[in-house]
């Protein structure tokens, strides 16, 4: 699952790496896909499935990377796939939502977003008998879509609900974040320009709940693209997220109220903080892709920063954090194609670990199980790192 669980705290319970074996780590095999591969790989019974902006969808075997089965030209796909109940569910920015069987790889059913031309950059959410993402629109807006939540049944594909951020489905707050889910049922999101929030609501209805917006875009286009995470701080629920502009928050589940806020970095509409954030009990990990780039540790009580990485290159991947490991890529959308690579940090004081260099840009947030590491970058290669 994206982000490790429905918190989306980056924290799988799952991953055991360590200081020691971070040290250690070693490809063990490669895979090459056809297009970039910028969405986590999912992990899943000794399976791993990865998808691509070229349209393939794959699964490989996790001890070796040995391929199971392939389905080709889905459309392009940048998030990440989701497994659950034997099915593999993946969405295309060319606005189609596919369930393909998790054995074979056979098509289980096709579902098509409402809008003119709906891009589906929101990476799906299984919960309960439910399929959950965002609705967006191309790049550059064009066409500008209403930004909305569809619900569909896992098991057929047909819509249960849908949610427009903006009132009367009205064109924009287009939606490339991905749901996080609290125990309560309740879901929260980050929505774009022209509000730039999170919109929180009732999983089982769809029903709006609250949005807080993060600030005025002013044709900025600095929208709220990360995952948020769902926490418990100073004995309340939060969350915690932040923008393309670069600005931090802290939110009160229930309310929407902001707790505190940090600006840290200076963004702009491809820029700015935004990959999702990764929490560990102690501190939030936030990568920036502005200025400056790296990774910044705050505090989750007040926000202060604990420690920050300059990494040289901008931060487009989600941290995935093992036992007192961070491990995220790096590269930069708009600069050289072929620089680039994967990191591995302590998360106690920010020290580096380890680094690979790929001599290709990773925007692939890394995906962990056990010790193993597993990695896309936009070359197409997928890659597995076991300590040696």
């Amino acid at each position: 699952m994206y982000r490790g669980d429905l918190a989306r705290d980056g924290h799988p319970a799952s991953a055991t790496l360590g200081a020691a074996g971070a040290k250690r780590l070693k490809a063990v095999w490669q895979v090459e896909m056809s297009g970039g591969v910028n969405g986590t790989p999912a992990i899943a019974g000794g399976v791993v499935v990865a998808a691509s902006e070229g349209g393939v969808v794959a699964a490989y075997r996790a001890g070796s990377g040995a391929r199971i089965w392939q389905v080709d030209r889905l459309g392009p796909i940048s998030g990440s796939p989701t497994i659950a109940g034997g099915r593999v569910i993946v969405a295309t920015l060319s606005g189609h939502i596919y369930a393909l069987d998790l054995a074979t790889g056979n098509k289980m059913w096709d579902a098509a977003a409402p809008g003119v031309k709906p891009a589906l950059w929101s990476s799906p959410t299984v919960y309960g008998q439910m399929v959950l993402l965002g609705v967006g629109s191309q790049y550059g807006d064009d066409p500008l879509e209403a930004g909305r939540v569809l619900a569909l049944d896992v098991a057929t594909g047909t819509q249960v609900w849908a949610v427009c951020a903006l009132e009367g489905c009205r064109p924009g707050d287009g939606i490339w974040s991905s749901p996080a889910i609290d125990g309560a049922g309740r879901g929260f999101i980050g929505v774009g320009n022209p509000d730039d929030g999170v919109l929180a609501f009732d999983v089982a209805s769809g029903r709006r709940l609250w949005m807080t917006s993060f600030h005025a875009d002013g044709g900025r286009d600095v929208d709220v693209g990360a995952t948020p995470i769902v926490l418990m701080a100073g004995g309340r629920e939060s969350i915690a997220v932040g923008s393309n502009a670069g600005v931090f928050k802290l939110l009160d589940a229930t309310t929407g109220a902001v707790i505190w806020s940090r600006e840290l970095v200076s963004g702009s509409a491809v820029h700015g903080l935004l990959a999702s954030p990764a929490y560990d009990g102690t501190n939030f990990y936030v990568p920036s892709a502005g200025t400056p780039v790296g990774i910044f540790a705050l505090g989750v009580a007040d926000g202060r920063t604990r420690w920050t990485y300059d990494s040289g290159l901008p931060v487009y991947s989600a941290p995935a954090i093992g036992n007192g490991v961070l491990v995220f890529g790096i590269g930069d959308v708009f600069g050289d194609p072929n620089a680039g690579g994967v990191v591995a940090l302590s998360s106690r004081d920010g020290s580096v670990l380890w680094i690979a260099d790929f001599h290709s840009a990773a925007f692939s947030a890394p995906a962990m199980s056990g010790d193993m590491v597993i990695i896309g970058n936009s070359r197409g290669d997928v890659i597995a790192y076991r300590p040696g």
